[in-house]
């Protein structure tokens, strides 16, 4: 039996979900101030580690994706492949080359029709491993990877890319070389001027680290956040140049500092002192939106009352509570937008029904702006085996795209993956 308010949020989605593809591995999407949006996806229908494929699809304002472009497909050496999408159609792909027991990180451009560049090595030496790529609106990119030393030391590096010029930069030093065990995990964004922030922590030692660069200059010295994270932290930045990292701390026993934590730095300057998003929640999922402005949104899952909670915040002003949004949500993963006005576009995954099977369904809720609240929940599409949120955007004229996957499991070891956009309301 499905859990309450699942039917009503069946009809809303009838007319708006659309079909992307099966076995996609990966996706970005963009809008322009025309309201026209670009999404580019990974395509990995076998086996991921013997061939992707990137694809592109665009729609025009209020219509539909049109069918896939595909810009390259990369065999087994090139690994890793990640790609990203700027607001006018072009993009850009980042690879792990591997030739023998050399291994190098390589960028290729494309337009809006799909032109392709010739692959571009941006790292330095010959053992060098992806970790993430992160494109702007504006065309600006940052590529990050770890490059390995000698005495099994490693370091990260990472070029990057203005608005509006064709070449990426000289390779730069984010970090210092150390020697230490797996894993690292890092999130790292870009902004339209080119603003960027790199964070990272490890298993070994649970420090949360953050650089930042300003347009055209390299990574400053990282600053220590943290030196007790209990998650991978996570950035964002604004069009404008304000940055955000969130993490979590947790203890045993728990303590009053323990749950989200939020640090903003303002144009590249240092990160300010941790914000508690939800004081004593320990280690909580949430994702964090920057405006050109300087506004900040967090959404993030309260587990003790299954709901989604939002936090915002002015330029240079104190967190407060937005709002509580949806009942029944599972722990995973939520994506945001909002901007200047106070739109807003928050998407979660609801538990539609824990037995005999659990089923999941992506449901979103949109705030019109002007001092409005948000809306009633919308469901994405129709209840998956697990369903989660990839990423959301806002639309110049009102409304917001939300990217979102679907898994079934159809034996022990067998998934299968669809992806959908659905455009709010």
């Amino acid at each position: 039996m499905a859990l309450p308010g699942s039917a009503w949020l069946a009809r809303a989605s009838a007319r708006s979900q659309q079909f992307i593809a099966a076995g996609e591995i990966g996706a970005d999407l963009a809008v322009g101030d025309d309201g026209r949006a670009f999404l580019v996806t990974l395509g990995a229908r076998r086996d991921p580690g013997r061939s992707v494929a990137v694809r592109v699809r665009s729609a025009a304002a209020g219509a539909g994706f049109g069918p896939a472009l595909r810009v390259r497909r990369f065999g087994a050496r090139r690994r890793d492949v990640q790609a990203g999408i700027a607001a006018d159609g072009s993009g850009v792909i980042a690879v792990r080359a591997v030739r023998r027991t050399h291994r190098r990180v390589e960028v290729v451009s494309f337009d809006a029709r799909g032109r392709v560049s010739r692959a571009v090595t941006v790292s330095r030496g010959d053992a060098a491993d992806l970790a993430t790529l992160d494109v702007a609106p504006s065309g600006a990119v940052l590529v990050v990877w770890f490059r390995h030393g000698q005495g099994r030391r490693w370091r990260l590096e990472a070029a990057t890319r203005e608005s509006g010029s064709a070449a990426f930069g000289p390779a730069t030093p984010v970090s210092g070389f150390v020697r230490r065990p797996c894993c690292t995990s890092l999130s790292a964004a870009i902004g339209d001027r080119g603003d960027a922030v790199v964070t990272w922590t490890s298993t070994s030692r649970p420090v949360v680290s953050a650089a930042m660069r300003g347009p055209g200059r390299g990574f400053r010295r990282p600053q220590m956040l943290t030196a007790n994270a209990a998650d991978a932290p996570r950035a964002a930045v604004g069009a404008g140049g304000t940055a955000a990292v969130l993490y979590s701390v947790q203890h045993v026993p728990p303590r009053p500092r323990d749950g989200l934590q939020l640090h903003r730095a303002v144009r590249s300057g240092p990160f300010g002192p941790p914000e508690q998003v939800n004081p004593g929640g320990g280690v909580t999922i949430g994702e964090a939106t920057v405006t050109p402005g300087g506004r900040v949104l967090v959404a993030w899952i309260d587990r003790a009352r299954a709901s989604v909670h939002v936090s915002e915040a002015a330029p240079g002003g104190p967190l407060f509570d937005a709002g509580e949004l949806g009942t029944d949500v599972a722990p995973a993963r939520v994506a945001v937008a909002a901007d200047d006005d106070g739109a807003a576009a928050v998407a979660w995954t609801q538990l539609v029904s824990p037995q005999p099977v659990p089923r999941e369904r992506a449901v979103a809720a949109l705030r019109p702006g002007g001092g409005a609240p948000f809306g009633r929940a919308v469901a994405l599409g129709q209840p998956w085996r697990a369903a989660s949120p990839e990423t959301a955007r806002l639309l110049p004229h009102g409304g917001a795209l939300a990217v979102w996957r679907g898994d079934r499991f159809t034996g022990p070891a067998r998934r299968r993956t669809a992806l959908a956009v659905t455009r709010l309301p």
